[in-house]
């Protein structure tokens, strides 16, 4: 009966360390996945105003391009 509370007692200390293990990776890939939504939102923010320049260089050629048509029709 000792050896098994003792064989009892060694599992508790196991899983009660798996489980600290276990608790410090679920943080650890929280952190992460906290870290990596903000430069998600950095770069979705990069790519929305890259756009709007595209977006206002093509608005740009465009009118040259209309002026350029007009000034030799």
């Amino acid at each position: 009966l000792e050896i098994s509370e003792q064989e009892a007692s060694q599992r508790e200390d196991s899983y009660e360390e798996t489980i600290r293990d276990l608790t410090q990776r679920l943080k650890d890939a929280e952190a992460t996945l906290e870290l990596t939504v903000r430069e998600n939102q950095s770069l979705q923010h990069t790519v929305d105003a890259m756009e709007d320049e595209l977006l206002a260089e093509k608005e740009k050629y465009k009118a040259i391009s209309d002026e350029l048509d007009q000034t030799f029709a």
